[in-house]
């Protein structure tokens, strides 16, 4: 009896931890047993200090909501299943997916017993620093959300594997009861939650010292997101004297850098698409439609209550219930065509946070790859620089070992448990390229066995087939290659020109799709004009150009079709479309991109050169004009440089500035015309250059007296 009250009281305390619900006294209280500095340039960048990796998360916290509290707190509606409370039905469809599998009780369970104690302190940190800026801010619209937990800081985690695991998009299907065979790609087009629906692609490069102009290493990164809402970029430096010093991009509610460098390496990272989620059919006893056959033997199914606060009508609330079940192999659902298992990579794994925390520490190659061995981020290309002149490419993805002689590109048999995976593969088993022989890799969410020169690429029959490893080229990627095979050497002007191109391939999907039109017999004059546009169009999408508007019109049909993995419409009625949507309101069919094509930031309207999918990454919304407001794609873009002796040179750009959300601030669109030039500014990561460049400097907490 008394072990058992020593274990309940055991369980108590962590789950109290992990919920940390203070009153406003206590988290006063706690704040003090942080210490941070926040140094802010001129370009309002915080360069966060602390002593310890906890005051530095603690400061990181701080900082950031004040440039953004709104998608901080915002994101708590998410990560508590309380969607349905802000946005009625459609968020309800959230809630249901993060109740039925469990993710809070998955965390309280496994806080203790999977995160290291470190790890747990840069946590409580962050989340201290959170709850002490909303203390001591009175006057803000997002008090009801506080205070924040532990817990809700590692939900969003936990949700961020799955969506990259293609879970959430292989759930829709059945539901839908339109599943079919798998592509070659996981698509992250999601209707679950729209804060993911804008993450379109990635770009980062490497180029190693003997392939240089002058025997420096260099790195661009260049994840492309939203460019506003929960995954927007935010640019941070956090440094601490127990070895964290990194700096570049992270998301509202993250205590770590997903994106940077520090003083000896940098990464950036792309989005890939492996196949990380099966799905079961199972069979249903005819006798009792609560069991399932497994092995010859009737199992009952695993049920619970999921309970579903819903938004109704203004202030008037509903609490709907529904039954959830599960199978040995993970959640069911069902539809006509039957009853369905979904088991997916990452699905009982809260340790994301302890693998982003090791790869943040990590001061070189060896640490770098031990961090990724973790295996803990489920997907994700990785592109690597450092100090000691190494470049690197990793297709990074937690891989089941699957049965090779199995089809899992559909449904597989739900009744034999030998087919239920339980191990994944190492990362000696994934693709991997370290200092190829030509010298540079580009990651452009493609196919990883074409991201470098012919003689440098592995091959793909040296991995398994169960890998489910995509074979997509992008357009950029065609450029990338393109390019750079025609460079004997590469100066920091070839590679930037190579990242701010905005061309479209002739061998990409986006050219073939409108290759039809040129031999197309049209008897209306203006579409017999807007052909020869089309004909002459250069392919390019810069400011001058008269043929981007309609050849951007029309490729984004087949981009869209293709993220969305259905068949594109017929290219002529696009064509003609575009035509007369175009006439109407630009008065002609060959309006310059420039008026066109726009970053638009409070009252800044910024003419961009790009487009979809090249290396200019611009997708651009259709606004009631007809012109075309960018809403993702390029946003943090980071030049990292060792020279020959070693000596670090870092550039960064926003596509707004450091105040994502204050618009009362100078740093809310200060960096919106030199993002529009394709321009950097320095990131001042040098401490003395820091210094002659600082604008504010700010210690936490502050002293009550």
């Amino acid at each position: 009896m008394k072990n058992i009250a020593t274990v309940i009281l055991f369980l108590l305390t962590f789950s109290n931890v992990v919920m940390a619900e203070y009153s406003q006294g206590s988290i006063l209280k706690n704040s003090l047993s942080y210490q941070a500095t926040i140094t802010r340039d001129i370009w309002g960048v915080p360069h966060v200090y602390g002593k310890r990796d906890e005051d530095a998360a603690f400061g990181l916290a701080f900082a950031h909501a004040d440039d953004d509290i709104k998608n901080i707190a915002e994101n708590m509606y998410l990560y508590r299943a309380q969607m349905g409370l802000k946005e009625g039905f459609k968020g309800a469809v959230t809630d249901y997916l993060i109740k039925a599998l469990k993710i809070h009780s998955l965390i309280d369970e496994n806080y203790h017993s999977s995160l290291s104690e470190d790890v747990r302190e840069v946590l409580e940190g962050y989340v201290a620093g959170l709850n002490y800026w909303n203390e001591i801010n009175v006057n803000h619209n997002y008090k009801s959300l506080f205070p924040i937990t532990v817990r809700d800081v590692l939900t969003g985690f936990v949700i961020q594997n799955l969506y990259f695991s293609g879970v959430v998009t292989e759930i829709e299907k059945l539901q839908d009861g339109r599943y079919q065979q798998k592509s070659d790609q996981n698509s992250l087009q999601t209707r679950f939650y729209d804060g993911y629906k804008n993450i379109l692609g990635s770009n980062a490069i490497a180029v190693s010292s003997f392939k240089t102009d002058d025997e420096s290493t260099r790195l661009v990164i260049n994840s492309h997101q939203p460019l506003d809402g929960p995954v927007a970029w935010y640019e941070a430096h956090i440094k601490s004297d127990e070895g964290w010093n990194m700096m570049g991009g992270t998301f509202p509610g993250s205590p770590f850098i997903f994106v940077g460098f520090n003083e000896n390496i940098g990464w950036g990272l792309t989005v890939n698409k492996p196949d990380l989620t099966d799905v079961y059919e199972l069979e249903i006893n005819s006798a009792n439609e609560n069991q399932y056959l497994l092995d010859e033997k009737w199992i009952p199914f695993k049920e619970s209550l999921v309970r579903l606060p819903v938004k109704i009508l203004g202030p008037i609330k509903w609490t709907f219930k529904r039954q959830f079940r599960e199978s040995v192999h993970g959640p069911v659902f069902e539809n006509d065509d039957g009853v369905f298992a979904v088991r997916f990579s990452g699905m009982r794994d809260i340790r994301q946070v302890e693998q982003w925390y090791r790869m943040n520490k990590s001061k070189n190659l060896d640490q770098w790859l031990s961090a990724m061995s973790l295996q803990s981020i489920v997907s994700f290309n990785a592109i690597y620089a450092d100090k000691e002149k190494n470049i690197l490419f990793f297709h990074n993805a937690v891989s089941p070992e699957r049965d090779i002689s199995v089809d899992w590109s559909l449904p597989v048999n739900g009744d034999d448990s030998s087919l239920i995976w339980n191990k994944f593969l190492p990362m000696e088993s994934l693709p991997l390229i370290l200092n190829p022989e030509s010298g540079w890799l580009v990651s452009t969410n493609q196919d990883p066995f074409r991201v470098t020169s012919n003689k440098s690429n592995l091959s793909r029959e040296n991995y398994s087939n169960t890998l489910g490893l995509q074979t997509r080229m992008t357009n950029r990627a065609y450029r990338a290659v393109e390019m750079v095979q025609g460079m004997s050497k590469i100066s920091k002007g070839d590679l930037l020109k190579l990242k701010f191109d905005n061309r479209y391939s002739k061998q990409s999907r986006s050219y073939k799709y409108i290759e039809p039109l040129f031999s197309a017999q049209f008897r209306d004059k203006k579409l017999q004009k807007a052909q020869l546009i089309l004909k002459q169009w250069d392919l390019a999408t810069d400011y001058n150009n008269r043929g981007a508007a309609l050849g951007v019109c029309v490729l984004s049909h087949e981009w869209l079709a293709e993220q969305e993995q259905r068949q594109p419409p017929e290219v002529v009625e696009v064509f003609k479309d575009c035509v007369k949507n175009i006439n109407k309101h630009y008065k002609r069919i060959d309006p310059e991109w420039s008026d066109v094509n726009f970053l638009i930031r409070g009252d800044k309207k910024q003419a961009v050169q790009g487009g979809p999918d090249t290396m200019r990454a611009i997708y651009g919304e259709t606004q009631k004009d007809s012109s075309l407001k960018a809403v993702a794609g390029d946003g943090l873009v980071i030049f990292v440089e060792w020279d020959k002796d070693n000596n670090l040179t870092t550039e960064s750009i926003h596509q707004y500035g450091s105040a994502t959300q204050n618009k009362s601030s100078a740093h809310y669109s200060d960096q919106v015309k030199l993002f529009a030039e394709e321009k950097f500014k320095p990131t001042y990561f040098d401490e003395e250059l820091l210094k002659m460049n600082t604008s504010s400097i700010t210690e936490i907490p502050f002293n009550e007296n």
